[in-house]
């Protein structure tokens, strides 16, 4: 179970950089957060002990994903599997889990909020309205039609566009 798991949340952790990339160029609210994000700026995000991660770090007007980042800027570290996959796949939210002490964090509480501020706005994009009201208190409204931004993900993917980055 906890092996189908790690594969479901790897998968998320890969459609959430993709997200980011895309809704950099659809929605105005993720674009002006990239626009203030120092370059060099990274961030981890480790889920469960040895589960999937994701690396990544902005860098000349890009989002890069990293296969190791050895001193990330801000760190979010899941503390369990069955936490991941429950953040991941949008049975709990990210103030749910900040509650119930379900990670730690660690790097400048800027660089935190501004992760908080993304990952909120990509739930709003890739989750059904019915579950965003469950899971967040303010569901942000969305800029463009949801599936413009799967759409634009999905060609990401056929055209290997987040691809790993040296």
């Amino acid at each position: 179970m906890r092996a189908l798991q790690a594969w479901i949340v790897a998968i998320v952790l890969r459609v959430v950089h993709a997200a980011l990339v895309e809704l950099r160029v659809l929605d105005s609210r993720v674009a002006r957060e990239f626009e203030r994000m120092p370059d060099g700026l990274s961030y981890a995000i480790a889920t469960g002990h040895r589960g999937p991660t994701l690396f990544v770090k902005w860098e000349g007007g890009k989002l890069k994903r990293l296969a190791e980042l050895e001193a990330p800027s801000c760190a979010l570290r899941i503390k369990s599997m069955p936490l991941s996959f429950r953040l991941f796949t949008g049975q709990m939210g990210l103030s749910q889990a900040y509650a119930r002490h379900a990670f730690t964090m660690g790097g400048e509480v800027a660089d935190v909020m501004r992760l908080a501020r993304l990952v909120n706005l990509v739930e709003a994009y890739l989750f059904p309205k019915i579950m965003t009201r469950r899971i967040m208190t303010d569901v942000p409204e969305t800029e463009v039609c949801f599936l413009r931004a799967y759409a634009r993900i999905a060609v990401g993917f056929l055209t290997c566009k987040y691809k790993l980055s040296r």
